[in-house]
């Protein structure tokens, strides 16, 4: 029997190897940290923050503008706080408030033609943080990571439950369409 230095004994004669699960959910969580730094660090000349970044494609990529509430849902957080993401976004020019003369308490948000412009340099800056992170890993490794990842949380999913629609990514075709960058399929 080969033991790993993360065996683990259960019991006398059943080994376990490999990391726990917590010690598996701690370093999915270090490495989301580190993407995050990384294209957090990367965004500071754009004048953006990751969390503008992420309503700012939401925003970008609907084909209606959207109210706040629709951008909280998929942020998955409160509307105070997409309120909050969106008056920076705005007061940077990078999306606008409009009236919705079918109902005067919503207020639909749409990107500007500088938030559009921006966009391409959004992406630009994530892929190289995600390239940063990734690139010790072979196609095949990244393949075989991206369906244990969507295992993961089609799991999560269905122990602790869906999140809100349009919360989350639901599939691993969404996650090529979501993550992906223009002509960029890796």
């Amino acid at each position: 029997m080969v033991r790993s230095k993360n065996a683990t004994t259960l019991g006398s004669d059943k080994v376990v190897a490999g990391p726990t699960f917590v010690q598996l959910s701690e370093l999915v969580v270090k490495a989301a940290r580190k993407f995050r730094r990384n294209f957090s660090t990367q965004l500071v000349p754009l004048g953006v923050t990751f969390a503008q970044a992420q309503v700012l494609r939401i925003v970008a990529r609907a084909d209606v503008p959207l109210r706040m509430v629709d951008i909280a849902t998929r942020l998955d957080i409160v509307p105070r706080s997409a309120t909050t993401k969106i008056d920076a976004l705005e007061a940077a020019g990078l999306v606008e408030r409009l009236s919705d003369n079918t109902d005067r308490r919503s207020t639909p948000v749409a990107i500007t033609e500088k938030g559009r412009a921006i966009l391409g340099r959004l992406d630009e800056v994530r892929r190289a943080a995600a390239e940063g992170l990734f690139s010790e890993l072979s196609e095949s490794d990244r393949q075989c990571l991206a369906g244990l990842l969507d295992i993961v949380c089609s799991t999560a999913d269905a122990v602790v439950g869906a999140p809100p629609h349009g919360g989350e990514i639901e599939s691993r075709t969404e996650i090529v369409m979501d993550y992906s960058f223009d002509g960029d399929r890796q």
